[in-house]
């Protein structure tokens, strides 16, 4: 750990960085006002054009805190969310004299007495931390993952820095309060905390394999415990298929989408632990239709009452019961400050009623689900933070299975899966309704 003085100076200079970006974000701001002057929405997505600039000049905890804000579509309007998705985290190699001095430091040995090979460039290089191809003594091949040198560091002065500049709006903008705009920064950054720890990572490796041991098309990097630390991590090299080559490598994408599509049902309604960081860039598809996920730092877990509400809710979405869906995001909101409740299950019954006339093999539920955030959000109602979450699981996946299968209907895959949710809440002695 730096000394206090020398910590001192490290928070001086980064408040400069900070200040720095934050006038290039406000050219930014207006530039882009100016420029989508008289379109929908204008002003939240030039903020968002500003954040995405501030943000990638800022680094690894503003990419990640972005990346994370850019999910949590029950707490931020939809153009700055659809803005902020554009954050890219890709960010120049560090050099593999550090990669050595952390691999030997971990581990108490020199590098090649490890591997047999060890590719110095690496295959990606991420805020967080970079991967390289390398051999194993025993010819294995193996993807190693390796954190950045100072990331720690930054991470928890940028933390600090968050919070305190939360704190400071709530005070100034006391309307910030209702969104706990202090409480939403730490949730952020604890997610960004629980990525750049790698021993994580392997905990949740270990216990997505044991989840799906017994589903032969779901799988996940095999570990190698004796070379995984907090700061590297060491797994089997995926060579697999990447989605836009699905077709011309001739796999069969109907059983991907099924495998798919079950995986996150699994997760979300069987198991309560999913994966939080789900696209397709985090996939790879192996003959003759299997499925690995990839990039397991985030995750979310789900109580046994989140789990019952969420099918709860997506059942009554998906047979139309509007009243009820209303009812049940009413009665879990953390926040709510609805002015008129009948007018809220009014509009809330239209939409799904709207949505259920639609014909499901065209319909895109989880873009459904994203305007009952923007109803939720007109009658101050905050949804629980774990809809988002699970929204973007099954974005993903449904995502994935109208590009490959333009029939899917999201409803009819996650049905049987809904019924088994409120069938063990049945059990459990609680309602179904």
């Amino acid at each position: 750990m730096p000394s206090p003085l020398v910590h001192s100076w490290h928070v001086v200079q980064r408040v400069a960085q900070m200040t720095a970006a934050g006038t290039l974000t406000a050219a930014v701001l207006v530039r882009e006002r100016i420029r989508l002057r008289g379109e929908e929405g204008a002003w939240l997505r030039a903020l968002g054009r500003a954040l995405v600039r501030g943000s990638t000049r800022l680094g690894a905890t503003f990419i990640k805190v972005g990346q994370i804000a850019s999910t949590r579509a029950d707490l931020l309007p939809r153009p700055l969310v659809q803005e902020l998705t554009r954050l890219q985290d890709q960010v120049p190699a560090f050099p593999f004299a550090a990669v050595r001095q952390i691999i030997e430091a971990d581990f108490g040995r020199p590098l090649e007495q490890i591997f047999r090979e060890f590719d110095p460039t690496p295959v990606a290089a991420a805020s967080v931390a970079q991967v390289h191809r390398a051999v194993l003594a025993g010819g294995e091949v193996v993807a190693v993952k390796v954190r950045r040198p100072d990331i720690l560091e930054k991470v928890q002065l940028d933390r600090a820095i968050l919070l305190s500049m939360a704190r400071l709006l709530e005070r100034l903008v006391p309307s910030l309060q209702l969104v706990s705009l202090e409480a939403a920064m730490l949730n952020f950054c604890s997610a960004v905390e629980q990525q750049i720890h790698l021993a994580n990572e392997a905990a949740h490796n270990v216990r997505f394999t044991a989840n799906f041991a017994n589903d032969p098309e779901i799988h996940f990097p095999r570990l190698y415990p004796d070379y995984c630390s907090d700061a590297v991590l060491t797994m089997e090299f995926i060579d697999g298929v990447r989605e836009a080559d699905i077709e011309s490598a001739g796999l069969d994408s109907k059983q991907i989408v099924r495998a798919g599509m079950r995986c996150v049902c699994r997760m979300i309604f069987s198991h309560g632990f999913v994966h939080s960081d789900l696209h397709a860039g985090n996939m790879r598809f192996l003959p003759p239709g299997e499925v690995v996920l990839l990039d397991l730092g985030l995750v979310g877990e789900l109580t046994d009452t989140d789990r019952v509400m969420t099918a709860r809710t997506l059942f009554a979405f998906a047979t139309g019961d509007g009243t009820t869906v209303a009812r049940l995001f009413y009665e879990n909101a953390p926040h709510k400050q609805v002015p008129d409740y009948a007018e809220y299950e009014i509009e809330m019954s239209a939409l799904v009623e709207e949505m259920r006339g639609k014909n499901m093999a065209t319909t895109q539920v989880t873009m459904d689900v994203g305007r009952i955030f923007d109803l939720l959000r007109r009658h101050r109602i905050q949804a629980r933070g774990h809809m988002t979450m699970i929204n973007l699981a099954l974005m993903t996946a449904e995502g994935l299975g109208k590009r490959l299968d333009p029939n899917l209907s999201l409803v009819d895959e996650a049905l049987p899966f809904l019924a088994e949710g409120i069938g063990i809440a049945t059990a459990s002695g609680q309602s179904a309704a």
